[in-house]
């Protein structure tokens, strides 16, 4: 009894260390892209155009799950058409049920909620892709705008001529005191 937990314990330890593993041999063979180039976003070998938070539009997502739900309803057909034939001649695993009609029918049901769901959504205008407001065209900035966070060897310079230019005006505003009083 106790074995067959050794056996989950040894298999959870294995996937633990797979993954750990990826993540650090990755993590030493990667490229290391530590300039400016290396730093900015990757979009499939062309160069990014405007700022990354923008709104898409929600008929993307809307064409996107409605794709992902019919796929995987049509792949639920595949099955159903394999056992069809057998089901309707009652022959194979379904021989003596009399399970033929009620599976075709069935099937059919299925289809026809298909093709309702897809109307549903069509007439709805889900799957326009041409939108129903103009807007002028996205004319991208000639240069992007970079920010420019100074270095610490920067401030401190820059602190520095300060204090100097500081004590270099109070120097004076003394001196020059002294000689009026001297007057």
């Amino acid at each position: 009894m106790y074995f067959d937990y050794l056996t989950v314990l040894l298999f959870a330890c294995v996937g633990l260390v797979f993954v750990f593993a990826n993540l650090i041999v990755a993590s030493v063979i990667r490229p290391k892209r530590k300039t400016e180039t290396g730093l900015e976003t990757y979009e499939c070998g062309e160069e990014a155009i405007g700022d990354a938070w923008i709104r898409f539009d929600i008929r993307y997502y809307t064409v996107a799950l409605v794709y992902v739900i019919f796929a995987v309803e049509i792949a639920f057909l595949f099955p159903w058409a394999l056992v069809l034939g057998d089901a309707v001649r009652d022959q194979g695993a379904a021989a003596g049920t009399g399970i033929g009609v009620f599976g075709l029918i069935e099937g059919v049901l299925f289809i026809v909620i298909l093709f309702l769901g897809l109307a549903y959504v069509w007439a709805k205008g889900d799957l326009d892709w041409v939108l129903t407001w103009s807007s002028p065209s996205y004319q991208p900035p000639e240069q992007r705008r970079r920010v420019h966070l100074p270095k610490v060897s920067e401030i401190e310079n820059a602190l520095e001529a300060e204090r100097t230019a500081g004590e270099g005006e109070a120097a004076d505003s003394d001196g020059s005191d002294k000689e009026d009083e001297a007057a």
